[in-house]
């Protein structure tokens, strides 16, 4: 794909970090991209339901290549395979990145399913960020998916300096029996953001609490720190959570939305935290914490552990205290080992990722081309 081509992509989203950070860090694109276009009747800004994927919006705004991300969820499966149809008739490629193989938004993943039951089968290159979600969509649909990793989410020059002992915090010499903390206290950090479906901070709860016992024993002072949105999308579970976490002696925060630069500063506040999912696929939110140096316990399931390795990642059996507190205090045992990403490497990493999308849409095309020939 060259750039005389002027060869259009539609990201849907294109207005998301991800989706913004599989452009090349230091040249535009070969290609052109699309903004997302305005919904009618949301505040500026605001790309979801994506009207990039109303057929009759479509029709008359057809890109080159359609790249399937996020926001799909609004649209029943019949309207998708309209999208399909759409971008047969005018010879045009679809890539769908696989971010959910389980919508984290809904426990009932069988609609999410029946939406790619059209996409992927429909889909002319499909990308998606781990072994394991790659594995499951060639036994589901018998599409080999192209694999490639999840970019960075803090802008790269935001990622904090590599200082030895990774955010100034020296925490292994305290896991060692007898050994007092000098006066400062571990935080652990437990996030149940907007109390969506597949977060559950309940089910952590006990394993954290045995966190902190086991590092009060050693003689290490330490608190938990659990955060959640003041507007959350189940009521009823924040006033369970209000009145458990008061049962733990825990801290609970309840917050507002945060901005970038204000949420970086408090993960980078934490010593270690936990990701309390109860389903999922793949996590932008991971994904942060690796590039802040924050170290994270995020349960055995889904392909969350395909995106990264140790030391920056321990994983535990969902519903497992023994097993969470275990993690959490491996994870504090290495935390000078755990540093914020290196920006040049992730750099580089994103001139990959960039230069395999800039390759997958050329691929793409040319199949869309190819069969537009066929059917001609």
């Amino acid at each position: 794909m060259a750039p005389s081509d002027h060869h259009t992509v539609q990201m849907v989203p294109s207005d998301h970090p991800y989706c913004r950070h599989v452009l090349p860090p230091g040249r535009p694109p070969v290609y052109a991209v699309l903004p997302d276009p305005p919904v009618p009747g949301a505040p500026a800004g605001q790309w979801w339901p994506p009207r990039a994927l109303d057929a009759d919006w479509l029709r008359e705004n057809v890109p080159d290549v359609l790249h399937v991300h996020f926001g799909f969820d609004s649209y029943a499966p019949e309207q998708l395979q309209q999208v399909v149809d759409v971008l047969r008739a005018a010879g045009s490629a679809l890539v769908v990145t696989v971010h959910d193989l389980h919508n984290p938004h809904f426990a009932d993943r069988s609609r999410h399913l029946a939406q790619l039951d059209v996409l992927i089968p429909a889909a002319d290159e499909v990308l998606t960020l781990t072994d394991p979600a790659a594995a499951e969509i060639l036994a589901r649909w018998d599409r080999a998916a192209t694999v490639v990793p999840h970019p960075h989410i803090v802008p790269l020059d935001r990622i904090p300096a590599q200082a030895a002992g990774g955010t100034g915090r020296r925490l292994s010499r305290w896991a060692r029996p007898g050994v007092a903390a000098a006066g400062r206290e571990v935080v652990i950090g437990l996030h149940a953001k907007d109390l969506r479906a597949n977060v559950d901070p309940f089910s952590a709860l006990p394993g954290t609490a045995e966190a902190v016992r086991r590092l009060r024993e050693r003689g290490v002072a330490a608190r938990v720190r659990v955060d959640v949105r003041e507007d959350p999308q189940d009521t009823e579970a924040l006033g369970r959570l209000r009145a458990e976490c008061a049962a733990y002696g825990f801290d609970l925060w309840e917050h507002g939305r945060l901005g970038d630069d204000a949420l970086h500063a408090d993960l980078r506040s934490l010593d270690v935290t936990v990701l309390p999912y109860a389903f999922g696929t793949h996590s932008g939110w991971l994904e942060m914490c690796r590039d802040l140096g924050v170290p994270v316990a995020v349960p055995d399931l889904g392909c969350f552990a395909g995106q990264a390795t140790s030391p920056a990642i321990e994983t535990f059996a969902p519903g497992d205290a023994a097993a969470l507190a275990g993690a959490l205090l491996a994870l504090l045992d290495r935390r000078d080992a755990i540093r914020p990403a290196d920006p040049s490497a992730r750099w580089a990493q994103r001139e990959v990722v960039a230069a395999e999308h800039e390759r997958l849409y050329a691929r793409a095309l040319a199949a869309a081309r190819s069969r537009e020939t066929v059917g001609a």
